[in-house]
């Protein structure tokens, strides 16, 4: 069975990075998808820097929509 992690961010540059590594080391088969829902800062690049799958929504949908959005992809 494959684990995917699913993190909605929302302009959250400052931290997504260490969020990405932290899931990482709790979970290391799992792959972990950031849903960036939005933003208007670097949120989407330090994610993927961080080794995270990025999916990014154009505007804020909102918390439900964007876990929704992984949902799907998962």
């Amino acid at each position: 069975m494959k684990v995917l992690a699913i993190v909605r961010a929302l302009n959250e540059q400052a931290t997504v990075g260490a969020v990405v590594c932290e899931l990482r080391a709790a979970l290391p088969e799992a792959e972990i998808l950031v849903v960036d829902d939005g933003s208007t800062d670097a949120t989407a690049a330090v994610a993927a820097l961080a080794g995270a799958r990025v999916e990014r929504l154009p505007r804020n949908v909102g918390m439900c929509a964007a876990a929704q959005h992984g949902y799907r992809v998962a």
